[in-house]
């Protein structure tokens, strides 16, 4: 399934943090968000698992824009698997996957 980031805006307390940001990612396809700390990476996939809402942009999975799917329907299609520890911690991957 694709995903299409468009023109994603956001700042926190008046301070940009993304200005513009453009990706597509279609399937089988890898990605990268690659830059120093503080320079957006994590915003701009908090974005794309609608953890954040931005200020401004679009995004699309598998051609539907984001902001028309219910939360049920984005779980179906989208799972998030985080570095950070997390309530799920501890489970296998089949188990966290099957969360959503």
């Amino acid at each position: 399934m694709s995903l299409r980031v468009h023109d994603l805006r956001h700042a926190f307390k008046r301070t940009p943090v993304l200005r513009g940001v453009h990706l597509q990612a279609e399937p089988s396809s890898m990605i990268g968000l690659v830059g120093p700390n503080g320079s957006g990476k994590t915003t701009v996939l908090r974005a794309c698992y609608r953890a954040l809402r931005p200020d401004a942009g679009e995004l699309w999975l598998g051609g539907d824009p984001m902001d028309a799917l219910p939360r049920r329907e984005l779980a179906r299609r989208l799972g998030v698997a985080m570095q950070e520890p997390s309530p799920t911690s501890g489970l296998t991957v089949r188990d966290a996957v099957a969360l959503g």
